[in-house]
């Protein structure tokens, strides 16, 4: 799966957020902010699948934006 996140310094930590969901977290580094926002992440969408009814379809959409974003650059 793939999501859009904003990566910005706030005094000592940089802090990543996720776009789509609005989750977010920090790091003392670009990249350990990424990661500690991925296992955010992972724990958001692990929630939201619990919350399904039973017997409801999941299905997942791909779609790409890359092509829109003039300033991405992947991290991690």
């Amino acid at each position: 799966m793939k999501t859009i996140i904003q990566i910005h310094k706030e005094d000592k930590y940089f802090v990543a957020i996720d776009l789509i969901t609005n989750v977010a977290d920090q790091g003392l580094t670009e990249v350990e902010a990424v990661a500690n926002l991925k296992k955010g992440l992972e724990e958001h969408y692990q929630i939201l699948m619990e919350l399904v009814p039973k017997g409801r379809k999941i299905s997942f959409l791909d779609i790409e934006v890359e092509k829109y974003a003039q300033t991405s650059r992947p991290i991690g």
